[in-house]
């Protein structure tokens, strides 16, 4: 700055870097208003050095900063000086405010530049091409695009259209068929590379709308830009096809002539389309290339020839491959082989046994039929240690080694030793050593605390309490150490009857002058769960409002995760915005901002995130690994993974911040893409790090391979697993079982049990639970139960606990296998034997199992048999109860359900009075009730039912809006049967008054039929005016 003052005084205008300069005075605090008035003197002095790119050049550094307060009084700044803001100007500020995601000032400007005439530069386009698609807005979108292509057409620097970010094109794919304009759009891409994505979502689209003619402009674009259709293009394509046999058969030749495996997707699209048109030679075709072995698609051949009447076929599919494929498991423990058969799901066997039945082969049918449906300073140093590793005996030997050299021994040390004995879980030896040391007279509040711990840890609290009464009356006051040790043994030992008793021991602090601080709180919040009492949530909410100190990041973290552990973003947000609005946070750092930073992406507040990280930028303050890995998994989880991306690419243009990227930034990008499973993306992020020579880690390439899973191409994963073990890093357990719960998903069952057995015998790796639970889904996917419960005897045998995941896989697995009665035994015999009780989704899997086995009384008996164990239901729950009830005639039973879901009076006798609290939910799906009126209605059930129900809703319900729609639909249906009702009258009248006419065997005279017929019509008028009025 001195060297500034210098400079002002020369006659010659210096050379110098105008952004340097302003930064070392922000360095120096100096405000904004300071730094304005030093340029204009600057320029005032120097007119030549008054131009445009001096001007951007500033503002361009001011910018990456998101120091925007600053770039708006330059841009204020610029009219005195005989500027105004030119091309590069604006880019510099629609790349700000998009970085921020500031959209609508991105609009604003926008329009601004479109008012003035001034043109979008490349870079400009492109940002208003991202912020019209961040905002939804299709048209923008596509006339941004429209100006970027032509850019693109009139520059002479190689730039073309095939530059495009190929991402940014996937994302106006995407909202093009969102917004159902894809037709429309297509002519833009001509010229313009799309991914696989893209394509995938193209071609969703035109079977959604069913337009051959739109698929037809797809693949020609497709083929035309010479790209590789992969298997998933094709089995879109086949589907798109579907009314179009002579396609459908050159697809499937075209595959055939490449030579490629055809996966278990474009069979089942083949086959469904052969199911529709009744095509027997594609599908024989299909059998003969595709010799398939996985069993959704030999279950699916089955039911395709057993529906087709190929009996022969159907039966010779299933003893000639499906039977034969035998899953390898381990009986016993010991090393041998078991061979077990395939159990079919009840529908395909329904089929195959007719089959078996149709074509004679009766030993096959009666197979079927008789299957059974089953975790001093040197001696003080040394007595820890000893403490450290329960050498209590070795920690007294060095005690008595210090006293013996004649050193005075303090407190200090005999609190040592004291601490030892609790350390070392020896009781009667610490009460000893206390009286000990009161006997010598030195002890102190320190060696109370220390023994009170002790008690605490043996969940004597009365003793506890005692010694704090003792303390009193040896003059010494308990201090917050006190306090802190027993409101933290009663939080983390206590019974709920003791836990009770801590808010009136912060009473008791408060009224000894003692002020709860910053571990108080963060004990008290450890307490906190979602089945918390309010009023205690509140109090403790208060208690951090009420402290002295500012908050630290510890207490912060603690905060962050007990909002989220009770359930309450909101009271997070709240809880955030009082703490922006006082000084109780003290923002010193570059930690700090990235706690508060993870604090408000928890709170699903974003624009609080780019507040935090906006201010941390523009005071200067560089990002750590940790601040800046905050910032990319707030802004990836709160649905901005492409955000994310972007901001790391800043970093790496940023060479202050570069050092701080790592693998685990990048990871949380990876994770992001996986989530939306956007396998090309993950792909791009994945050679980025090669490129950039990020340290690889087994997190990264686990990540990949959940992607894999996630996005059904487990192809890929065999080369992830080569190019890990390349880097020198070997699959852990977390990748075994990713990969069997990805094989697993695509159901190649077989391909996850040999993956089991690869980590067996390649590894001293123990499957855990997860793994477990992912075979035991494939094998319920796959209604593989004698694998199964295989599978749980190993798991047992192994010394792995099941869960109640595990048990919900299980019910799901016999459910599919029709055997209702096991699924119930286990239920009870792993809750028992394992002393747990079954969850939600346990409950929620018998009841839908009770269905599948049309017992519906029994899934109401095990529903109720639920409320009674204090298990809540879920929305699932009565979706299964409320469908299967209407299904089955039973509307009183299925409005009762809605009713008890709603909270609403009327429940019983379905649910008891005394349930009535917990059987209430706050997300019961609203398309149930929507469901479950139209279905009232259609039964005839309007009056009595429907009606008073949606009154009932709209009643004491009013934050549960009903469609308009929907109440005439059923008011519609009630009209409608009422409408029958006077149908059926007026037809019953006709027939009594021509009773005696000699259709009707009668003799009547001509005056008998006149008066018949008056008779008719006056009744017949009268009846109908009574029903309409009515």
């Amino acid at each position: 700055l001195r060297c500034w003052n210098a400079l002002k005084r020369s006659d010659r205008a210096p050379t110098i870097s105008l952004a340097q300069a302003v930064e070392s005075m922000q360095r120096f605090k100096k405000d904004s208003s300071f730094v304005v008035r030093e340029l204009k003197a600057f320029f005032n002095k120097y007119p030549v050095e008054c131009g445009a790119n001096g001007i951007n050049d500033l503002l361009e550094s001011l910018a990456k900063r998101l120091d925007s307060d600053l770039v708006e009084q330059v841009i204020e700044m610029m009219p005195s000086m005989g500027l105004k803001p030119d091309q590069r100007t604006y880019e510099i500020l629609l790349t700000m405010q998009f970085t921020t995601r500031n959209f609508t000032e991105v609009r604003t400007l926008l329009s601004t530049m479109q008012s003035r005439g001034i043109s979008l530069t490349t870079r400009s386009t492109i940002v208003a091409v991202k912020a019209a698609l961040k905002t939804g807005s299709f048209e923008e979108a596509t006339r941004h695009f429209s100006q970027l292509k032509a850019l693109w057409s009139g520059l002479s620097d190689g730039a073309t259209p095939s530059t495009a970010p190929r991402h940014i094109v996937t994302q106006l794919v995407e909202l093009a068929c969102r917004e159902h304009q894809l037709g429309e759009f297509l002519p833009l891409l001509e010229g313009v590379p799309v991914s696989e994505d893209a394509v995938s979502s193209m071609l969703s689209e035109c079977i959604r709308r069913k337009d051959p003619a739109l698929t037809s402009k797809v693949e020609k674009l497709v083929r035309e830009q010479g790209h590789q259709l992969s298997d998933a293009t094709y089995t879109l394509l086949v589907k798109s096809a579907s009314n179009d046999p002579g396609r459908v058969q050159q697809l499937f030749d075209e595959v055939v002539a490449k030579g490629a495996m055809l996966s278990a997707d474009f069979a089942l699209a083949l086959l469904a389309f052969c199911t529709q048109t009744r095509s027997m030679k594609l599908a024989d075709s299909l059998f003969e290339h595709m010799k398939p072995k996985q069993i959704p698609v030999l279950s699916a051949f089955i039911r395709f020839y057993a529906d087709s009447e190929q009996n022969d076929k159907a039966c010779d599919v299933y003893e000639k491959h499906l039977q034969c494929l035998r899953m390898s498991g381990t009986a016993k423990g010991d090393g041998q082989p078991l061979q077990q058969a395939v159990c079919l799901d009840a529908r395909i066997e329904r089929s195959l046994m007719s089959a078996a039945l149709r074509c004679g082969r009766h030993d096959l049918a009666k197979n079927f039929l008789d299957a059974s449906p089953s975790d001093v300073a040197k001696h003080i140093t040394m007595i820890r240690n000893c403490a450290a590793s329960g050498n209590l005996i070795g920690a007294m030997k060095v005690f008595e080694t210090l006293k013996s050299s004649g050193t005075e021994v303090n407190s200090v040390v005999y609190n040592t030793v004291l601490d030892a004995c609790v350390e070392c879980r020896d009781l009667p030896a610490a009460e000893a050593w206390m009286a000990q040391t009161k006997s010598i007279g030195l002890v102190d509040v320190v060696s109370y605390n220390t023994l009170i711990k002790a008690h605490l840890q043996n969940l004597n609290f009365a003793k506890a309490r005692s010694l704090m009464e003792e303390m009193r009356s040896e003059g010494l006051q308990p201090n917050r150490v006190t306090f802190n040790e027993l409101v933290n043994g009663l939080v983390t030992r206590g019974s709920p009857a003791q836990r009770a008793e801590i808010w009136g021991i912060i009473k008791e602090m408060k009224a000894a002058g003692v002020k709860p601080n910053q571990v108080t709180c963060s004990i008290l919040l450890k307490s906190l769960n979602a089945h918390s009492n309010e009023a205690d949530i509140l109090e403790t909410m208060d208690l951090i409002s009420a402290m002295d100190e500012p908050m630290d990041e510890v207490l912060l973290s603690s905060v962050v995760e007990a909002c989220v552990r009770i359930g309450k973003p909101d009271l997070l947000a709240q809880k955030l915005k009082q703490l922006h609005n006082t000084d109780k946070m003290s923002v010193s750092g570059s930690h700090t901002f990235g706690s508060l930073i993870k604090a408000y992406g928890h709170a699903k507040d974003i624009d609080g995130v780019w507040r935090c990280w906006k201010e941390m930028r523009s005071r200067h303050i560089r990002p750590t690994s940790i601040t800046l890995g905050c910032m990319v998994e707030a802004v990836v989880s709160n649905g901005d993974t492409e955000g994310a991306y972007d901001l790391i690419h800043q970093m790496q243009e940023d060479d202050r911040c570069r050092d701080a990227l790592n693998a685990v930034i990048y990871c949380s990008v990876l994770k992001g893409f996986t989530r939306e499973k956007k396998m090309q993306r993950v792909m791009t992020v994945y050679e980025e790090m090669l490129n950039r020579k990020v340290d690889l880690s087994i997190v990264t390439y686990n990540t990949l391979l959940d992607a894999c899973a996630r996005c059904g191409r487990m192809d890929k994963a065999p080369e992830i697993v080569t190019e890990m073990k390349s880097q020198g890093i070997q699959p852990n357990l977390i990748t075994y079982s990713t990969m069997v719960k990805g094989h697993c998903q695509a159901g190649d069952i077989e391909r996850g049990f040999a993956m089991l057995e690869e980590m067996k015998n390649e590894t001293r790796l123990k499957p855990d639970e997860i793994m477990y639970n992912s075979l035991l889904d494939g094998c319920a996917q796959n209604n593989l139960v004698d694998e199964g419960l295989g599978l749980l005897r190993r798991m047992e045998e192994e010394g792995v606990a099941p869960s109640n995941f595990t048990l919900s896989l299980l019910v799901k697995l016999m459910n599919r296998c029709r055997k209702l009665d096991s699924a119930f035994s286990l239920v009870q015999e792993i809750s028992a034997k394992y002393r747990f009780s079954p969850n939600v989704h346990v409950y929620s899997n018998l009841i839908q199992a009770c269905v599948a086995n049309r017992q519906l009384q029994r899934g109401m008996t095990t529903f109720s048999n639920m409320l009674e164990e204090r298990v809540r239901p879920e929305s699932r729950t009565y979706a299964i109860l409320v469908r299967a009830s209407i299904t089955q005639n039973q509307c009183d039973q299925a409005a009762g359900l809605i009713r008890g879901a709603l909270g609403l009076p009327g429940a019983q006798p379905y649910i008891s009075e005394q349930k009535t609290s917990l059987a209430a939910i706050n997300d019961l799906d609203y398309n149930l009730i929507a469901e479950t009126l139209q279905g009232l209605a259609d039964k005839g059930r309007v009056q009595d039912l429907a009606v008073p129900l949606m009154s009932d809703i709209k009643r004491l319900q009013p934050g549960l809006r009903l469609d308009t729609g929907l109440q005439r639909r059923v008011m519609s249906a009630g009209l409608a049967t009422e409408a029958g009702g006077v149908q059926m009258t007026h037809q019953k009248s006709e027939h009594s008054s021509y009773g005696g006419s000699p259709a009707f065997g009668g003799r009547p005279s001509n005056g008998g039929n006149r008066q018949n017929q008056n008779r008719f019509g006056n009744s017949n008028n009268r009846s109908d005016n009574r029903s309409w009025r009515s």
